[in-house]
């Protein structure tokens, strides 16, 4: 192998790696948009309230706040289930189960 070969197999790469960055972070932008979005339209609310599901069996999961639950709705409303979940598991350290049967039944009560 040449020395130019070499250095464009070594640009290459740097540059799939980059590119693999850039994607990384356009990801945390659109992320960040989003919790923005969401902080913006929220109604300014104080203190923090206990929902009571029937369907909810982890006792950790009835003391989502106020907020926690606004944001799970405007994610759910914009079809953003997936990463609603994601939330609630990080926000309460629960049960990928226990998660998805809380953001459903609260998508059934919107």
């Amino acid at each position: 192998m040449e020395v130019t070969e070499i250095a464009a197999i070594a640009a290459l790469i740097l540059s799939l790696l980059l590119l693999f960055k850039v994607l990384s972070l356009q990801s945390q932008l659109n992320d960040m948009k989003s919790d923005l979005d969401w902080m913006k339209n929220r109604p300014n609310t104080t203190g923090t309230n206990s929902i009571n599901s029937p369907n909810m069996s982890q006792p950790e999961t009835n003391d989502v706040d106020t907020d926690l639950e606004e944001r799970l709705k405007f994610m759910l409303a914009s079809n953003q289930k997936i990463k609603a979940i994601k939330v609630l598991r990080e926000a309460r350290n629960i049960s990928l189960k226990d998660a998805k049967d809380y953001v459903e039944s609260l998508e059934r009560n919107i």
